[in-house]
């Protein structure tokens, strides 16, 4: 985790434009595949923290915005457990969009910070190959690929490639630009 907090600074202190996020007063934030957990909220602070020290570096003390969390997992996620653990000193307002991250959530041009980290290797569905006992894709009822025929790794690859063909399409046009 500790790698990651640095990763996401860097990646906030190169890559977010001031002067594009400027006229909004709040900079939104959405934590894809957020789960339920300390690790949550624990990543979600770093992202308000490099944005403000964004802002100092660039003298803009006075001019810091409030910042709003969109919290977003599957519909089955137990969001009140998520929200009665949220810290009672956090500077950010949080909210749920529930759904699939792989398909649309929010609208164009909406957020400035999309973070997922450790739910985009989760696949979005078993490819129908695997539950079919007649293809060669079928992994007898097994998750993982260990050991397994070339059919079956393809057919995760190909899962996963659509998979992440759908994410970043669902995203292509909620930058703020």
């Amino acid at each position: 985790m500790d790698a990651a907090k640095q990763l996401v600074i860097e990646a906030i202190l190169e890559n977010l434009d001031i002067p594009k996020c400027y006229p909004s007063n709040a900079i939104r934030v959405a934590d894809l595949g957020c789960a339920v957990g300390p690790n949550t909220f624990f990543q979600v602070q770093n992202i308000p923290d490099a944005v403000e020290l964004k802002y100092q570096n660039q003298g803009l003390n006075s001019q810091i915005p409030d910042f709003q969390v969109f919290f977003n997992d599957q519909t089955s996620n137990d969001f009140n457990t998520l929200f009665a653990a949220l810290p009672p000193n956090r500077r950010y307002l949080a909210a749920v969009v529930p759904g699939s991250f792989y398909c649309r959530l929010f609208p164009n041009a909406s957020l400035h910070i999309i973070y997922s980290s450790c739910a985009i290797h989760w696949l979005s569905a078993l490819p129908k190959e695997m539950a079919d006992r007649c293809s060669p894709a079928w992994n007898k009822g097994r998750i993982y690929h260990l050991n397994a025929a070339d059919e079956v790794i393809e057919t995760y690859s190909a899962q996963h490639a659509k998979d992440m063909a759908q994410f970043l399409d669902a995203r292509r046009l909620l930058r703020v630009d």
